[in-house]
């Protein structure tokens, strides 16, 4: 009775992990979407909304675990600085790359990370690189100059800049993103995730309110006037109140489903349905804004996940024969 039992139970969790994962990533592909359209309150006011509030879902969670406040004690001050620091600038480059191009454009650009992340782990963390890793790595890094190309290019008198300027936004966001998820593995080894994540949104609702603060004083005469002109806060619509608070709410929900998904399903697994946010993407961006992704982002991103793919299976086939 007991193996039948045992069977029976250890696909549901994997499957019940899946679902979380595939949850998570919708609630992002919703919250990057809304963070899209509302993109001319400016990206440091988006920001802190997406900050701010997702501390609400987070800090509901932790006592619902009955881990608040046990749960955000630490004395790895310096390591979740860097940790916040790192994701601070990767959420700014984030939001501001998806204001600029197309949601699939940039979810896709966006899936430079993991490769990043895996250059990183072998020389900051000493995990082995095989020659099948090198190889996904540079079949990866391929893809993404295909994607890369057609934003250097674009016919229209205005759309060049942008264009670029969001692409350069997207790997800088995915370069920032890789440095927060190695130092995300290193905190993970004595901090509670609870604490990693209450530190980060905490850090980062400061940071985009003290944008805020210095755009409302910056002299006019000062580099990057127009810049931080740009970025000062713009009181909401009463219509747009509860949309950005939505974007928010979303984050934190999202995270908490991803957090537990790892409880029930290994992250080999789970890292597969990461490509999932590029299915999200396109249906919400051509429901919302009418954006259809061209060939060749599609064939670039098709690259990315390829060599994404290949890396995951050497990690799962490694775990089933077990440490060597």
């Amino acid at each position: 009775m007991v193996p039948i039992l045992t069977r029976s139970f250890v696909p549901s969790t994997v499957l019940l992990g899946v679902g979380m994962k595939l949850a998570a990533t919708f609630f992002f592909a919703l919250m990057l979407a809304l963070g899209k359209a509302y993109s001319v309150y400016g990206v440091s006011e988006v920001v802190f909304f997406r900050s701010a509030f997702a501390l609400i879902p987070v800090m509901i969670w932790l006592v619902m675990r009955g881990d608040f406040p046990r749960a955000l004690r630490t004395s790895r001050f310096g390591g979740h600085m860097v940790r916040s620091v790192a994701g601070i600038g990767s959420m700014f480059c984030m939001f501001g790359s998806y204001a600029l191009l197309p949601l699939a454009d940039a979810t896709a650009l966006g899936y430079a990370a993991p490769l990043m992340i895996t250059l990183m782990a072998a020389y900051f963390l000493g995990e082995t690189m095989t020659g099948l890793r090198w190889g996904a790595v540079a079949l990866g890094f391929a893809g993404v100059v295909v994607m890369l190309w057609e934003h250097l290019g674009s016919p229209a008198p205005d759309a060049p800049a942008r264009s670029a300027l969001g692409a350069g936004l997207a790997l800088a966001g995915a370069f920032l993103v890789s440095i927060a998820m190695v130092q995300t593995r290193r905190l993970t080894k004595t901090e509670d995730t609870g604490a990693i994540t209450f530190y980060f949104q905490s850090s980062t609702t400061i940071a985009s309110g003290a944008v805020l603060a210095a755009a409302v004083f910056w002299p006019t005469n000062w580099p990057l006037a127009s810049l931080m002109a740009s970025q000062a806060w713009t009181t909401p619509s009463l219509m747009d109140w509860a949309p950005l608070i939505a974007i928010g709410l979303l984050g934190g929900i999202g995270q908490i489903f991803m957090t537990q998904g790892y409880r029930y399903a290994d992250a080999s697994i789970l890292a597969v349905f990461d490509y999932s946010s590029l299915l999200f993407a396109i249906a919400i961006g051509y429901l919302a804004f009418s954006d259809v992704p061209t060939g060749q982002t599609l064939f670039g991103a098709s690259i990315v996940i390829c060599a994404g793919l290949a890396v995951v299976w050497q990690e799962s086939r490694g775990r089933r024969r077990g440490p060597r």
